[in-house]
């Protein structure tokens, strides 16, 4: 079964095709991590799950990997 979600193109967000012979649903940004290891006091990596659109901004959802190896989902804003 094929469900559409949204036929629209958004223009200002970057799209990477699916992978050739790539099956799943949803797949890996090649350019993930966005912010690279050890950029910041904290994390260890920070990694972009997913951004949209909002209230003529942007929203994102990012995984950070603490050096502890701990790993926190965090919203951030534009």
């Amino acid at each position: 079964m094929t469900e559409r979600i949204n036929e629209k193109s958004l223009n200002n967000i970057p799209w990477q095709d699916k992978p050739k012979g790539y099956d799943e649903p949803v797949w890996r940004y090649s350019n993930n991590p966005i912010i690279q290891r050890r950029a910041t006091k904290r994390s260890n990596s920070v990694f972009n799950s997913a951004v949209v659109p909002f209230e003529g901004k942007f929203a994102g959802v990012f995984r950070c990997d603490s050096k502890s190896i701990s790993m926190d989902i965090f919203a951030g804003f534009s």
